[in-house]
């Protein structure tokens, strides 16, 4: 399986690279109006990829929380729930051992 991962890193980052090579005209990005910004083509793509990758860390933010104090509430009830049931272990322990006692003096 790391193989086949390995193989497809490696063939999208020759497209990346197939990109980079095939597209150097320089393009003109207007960030504020009157003020051109001419960069290489790839250079656009890239920063448009990166801030599509931020956009997305920030929406996933808000689930990425959400997450985690379910995940702290369901460890919360785990540890109550083992707390309960030692307790009931303790609890029946005693009774076993004078069971087992009773039967050891009947034999």
């Amino acid at each position: 399986m790391k193989i086949v991962l390995n193989v497809i890193k490696i063939l999208v980052l020759l497209v990346f690279l197939l990109l980079a090579v095939s597209n150097t005209q320089t393009v003109s990005l207007f960030y504020l109006p009157g003020q051109p910004l001419e960069l290489p083509l790839i250079v656009a793509l890239f920063a448009a990829f990166v801030i599509g990758i931020v956009f997305g860390l920030f929406a996933l933010f808000g689930r990425l929380l959400a997450l985690r104090s379910e995940n702290n509430r369901l460890r919360a009830e785990v540890k109550k729930t083992a707390v309960i049931t030692e307790q009931e272990i303790r609890a029946a322990a005693p009774v076993q051992t004078v069971q087992t006692a009773e039967q050891a003096a009947k034999e």
